[in-house]
């Protein structure tokens, strides 16, 4: 028998045409072929690095939406496309837009208007990535239509009008965003201890106190496209008509024309990756809508309240998330957001929050922990606006913003802020300014509000985790946990647990005991040893008190782990060290070596001499080996960013970034597997010897296994060609007329044309 804790109503049924949910395909695809005939309009070009230097000193500011791309004011009509009539007097209209390098296309009409029967998609070159059909379902009294993004530097924008309404669509866009970032480079660029890798995707564990609730509420977020150029988030909320009334509540400081906005839902990943350094597989991207109208927005708790003009479908299975205006403080809070424009993300704060003044608001401070700040996962840029939810799964307040970010795939224990639902409630002198006219239409004054539909929970639900910790490379014995976990009301007092490696041997684990609601329990393996290479761990529940669950969708889990360093490897011979200290160089040391072996390079700095100075070192390594960095500060504070702006990166002989730094305590460790195949630079530099590395005068090529002539060039870190001749076995060459700093030698195999490049320093 199923428990429902609320009552659940029927919700009002909508058609799906309303929505944008990439269904079907331009007719032009299976009709015509001139597509390499029609001109493309192209977009300016812009000051990049202007832009990036922009969001370096806003990305962590909370001010305004995360940005991912760049807009251009534009003026694309009917009259800048193609139009094509078929034998039957329907039309096509189809106009290319490009911008070079771009990532994405989004693109904001000031004049949307089709008939009937009309529709519109967007779609990219080739034809990968598939946005539409927008239809008269989404014309908007202002005429104003924003689109999602479409991938590519080429995107399609195709219009189709059947005879019968010829010549009533009208099409015109005033702006076209070029992207040039996106959650992947934005980490990619920032490096570990600035990226986001301490964040974990929503369906990874946060609790068994709360699972119930972050699988309801999750249904509720997303991702908002503000202004054409910028991502924040925000959550569908209940009001008391309970009537499935599409209210979108973010934050005041994302607000632009909300007749543009454009909203994405259901962005999860299928395969959780949970605070590591691995990428988040991609999940559903067809869930996207567009146009708002402005409810409510006050300053005094950056909130801003609006209503999607469109409602949403039945079959999208959406949320409506409860709320709590009693400002009452809870014993703990949990957020759910998008940063970076980034797939869905969930943290969490073990410690209730304190009410503090922030910019100007009322606010919500997450300060808890054993220093301060979230105790799993953070917020970035892009989490603007995202929901905070007490400890019963209501929205308390949404995000402002706060200095929380990653350090490594830790968080760095700052500080965010949440914009107080309680205050939103009736301050203020109008509708326009407080959320009470719109979420209590009826004037009923609730204190709290569930979610609409009401969250349910069943009497027999267990669910399986697995934990397998993470393997030092070189390292192939693994001890993994497997969790029962019971979020049904009836205890657990049975289960039947199966597990295997790939399709190897089926294991068979049978728990007697009693389990209450929310509990764990572990069951830790006996150690277990694999061979180097990839590997799948997959749990199944098999029965729970001698019958089927009730629940059958977390009955069963598939975790990929890899043994020895097999990922991230990287083909080089040689790894490069550049540092750069901060204030206090003495406080600074570093050591090379292997993984559970020696130490292969080390070196420490001096006072005053040393400081914000870069040093650059090159360490020989072998392939199949394994190897640590450690690079560790006295003083406990890192080389960055208090005392000076220091900073280090480790790097392949070909410039491929193994790790990025600079924020950490005592010390940072980063290990590496060097092995798989060498590029074939590094195939030539296996051959050739170049010493003493560091050198002093002069420095001995030597080159081995083969006849062929080679050539040299030295240059400097500018590029200047210094000197250059032929290389003869042990060839010596001068270098001791140049000023201290590192060089790089390019030898050339006069056969084959191979090129390798060495670096050395000269001292």
């Amino acid at each position: 028998m199923k428990r429902i804790l609320l009552f659940c109503l029927m919700i009002v049924t909508v058609s799906v045409t309303s929505q944008v949910t990439n269904q079907g395909s331009p007719l032009s695809w299976k009709l015509l072929s001139d597509h390499n005939q029609i001109n493309a309009k192209s977009l300016p070009s812009f000051d990049l690095q202007q832009v990036r230097a922009e969001d370096a000193l806003n990305d962590n500011k909370f001010e305004k939406p995360w940005r991912f791309g760049y807009m251009h004011s534009v003026d694309f009509g009917f009259e800048d496309g193609q139009w094509t009539t078929l034998k039957n007097g329907d039309r096509i209209w189809r106009l290319a837009i490009t911008s070079k390098d771009a990532l994405s296309l989004n693109f904001i009409f000031d004049e949307f208007s089709i008939p009937q029967g009309s529709s519109v998609y967007l779609y990219n070159d080739d034809r990968s990535d598939l946005l539409g059909a927008y239809t008269s379902t989404q014309n908007q009294e202002s005429g104003i239509l924003g689109t999602w993004i479409v991938k590519g530097e080429k995107v399609w924008i195709e219009y189709f009008e059947p005879a019968q309404v010829a010549g009533q669509g009208q099409l015109h866009i005033a702006k076209a965003t070029h992207g040039y970032r996106n959650a992947e480079t934005y980490q990619a660029a920032k490096g570990l201890n600035d990226s986001g890798n301490c964040n974990l995707d929503v369906d990874c564990p946060i609790g068994a106190d709360w699972e119930d609730n972050k699988n309801h509420n999750k249904r509720s977020v997303g991702i908002l496209l503000s202004g054409g150029q910028g991502f924040c988030t925000g959550a569908l909320i209940n009001n008391t008509n309970n009537d499935g009334t599409p209210y979108f509540l973010t934050a005041n400081h994302c607000y632009s024309n909300p007749n543009g906005w454009a909203f994405r839902f259901g962005w999860i990943s299928p395969n959780p990756v949970c605070a590591s350094n691995s990428n988040s597989a991609n999940g559903p991207t067809n869930l996207t809508i567009s146009g708002a109208s402005l409810k409510a927005r006050s300053t005094n708790a950056d909130f801003c309240l609006v209503e999607i003009n469109n409602p949403i479908p039945t079959s999208w299975d959406r949320v409506f998330a409860g709320w709590d205006r009693s400002d009452i403080t809870p014993p703990f809070t949990v957020g759910i957001h998008h940063p970076a424009g980034d797939i869905m993300k969930v943290c969490r704060d073990d410690d209730s929050p304190s009410k503090q003044p922030n910019a100007g608001a009322q606010t919500w401070e997450i300060l808890g922990g054993s220093g301060q700040g979230w105790e799993l996962g953070v917020t970035e840029g892009g989490s603007s606006g995202s929901p905070l939810f007490d400890d019963q799964g209501r929205i308390i307040g949404q995000l402002y913003g706060g200095a929380a970010a990653c350090a490594g795939t830790n968080d760095n224990n700052a500080l965010d802020y949440y914009g107080r639902l309680g205050v939103a409630w009736d301050s203020g002198n109008s509708a326009t300014t407080r959320l009470e006219d719109w979420l209590d239409p009826q004037g009923t004054n609730p204190v709290v509000l569930n979610s609409f539909p009401a969250l349910e929970v069943l009497d027999l639900d267990a669910a399986v985790s697995v934990d397998i910790p993470e393997v030092s490379c070189g390292e192939t014995v693994i001890t993994p946990t497997i969790n029962l976990t019971n979020f049904g009301l009836n205890d657990i007092t049975a289960a039947v647990i199966t597990w295997q490696i790939d399709n190897g041997t089926t294991n068979t684990i049978n728990f007697n005991g009693a389990l209450s609601q929310n509990e764990t329990e572990s069951f830790v393996l006996d150690p277990i040893d694999l061979t180097e290479g990839s590997y799948s761990f997959n749990v199944v529940l098999v029965s729970v008190n001698g019958t089927n669950d009730q629940n059958d969708q977390n009955n069963s889990i598939s975790e990929d782990f890899s043994i020895g360093g097999s990922d991230d490897q990287y083909g080089t011979l040689q790894v490069v060290l550049e540092l750069l200290t901060d204030d206090y160089a003495e406080e600074t040391s570093w050591e090379f070596r292997e993984v559970g072996g020696s130490v292969l390079y080390s070196d420490s700095y001096n006072e005053g001499s040393d400081d914000n100075t870069t040093f650059i070192e090159i360490f020989d390594v072998e392939l199949d080996n394994c190897y640590e960095f450690e690079l560790f500060d006295s003083y406990g504070d890192g080389i960055c960013c208090q005392y000076g702006e220091g900073e280090y990166s480790l790097s392949t002989s070909t410039g491929e970034i193994i790790f990025e730094g600079a924020e950490f305590t005592d010390s940072e460790v980063t290990q590496m597997s060097i092995g798989g195949e060498l590029s074939i630079d590094d195939a030539l530099l296996a051959t050739i010897s170049m010493y003493p590395n560091p050198a002093t005068s002069e420095i001995t090529l030597s080159i081995g296994n083969t006849t062929d002539k080679a050539s040299y060039s030295l240059y400097n870190t500018f590029g200047q060609l210094l000197q250059q001749g032929e290389v003869t076995n042990n060839k010596v060459i001068s270098v001791s007329n140049y000023t201290t700093g590192i060089y790089f030698v390019v030898v050339k195999n006069s056969v084959t044309n191979i090129e390798s490049t060495l670096r050395f320093i000269k001292q």
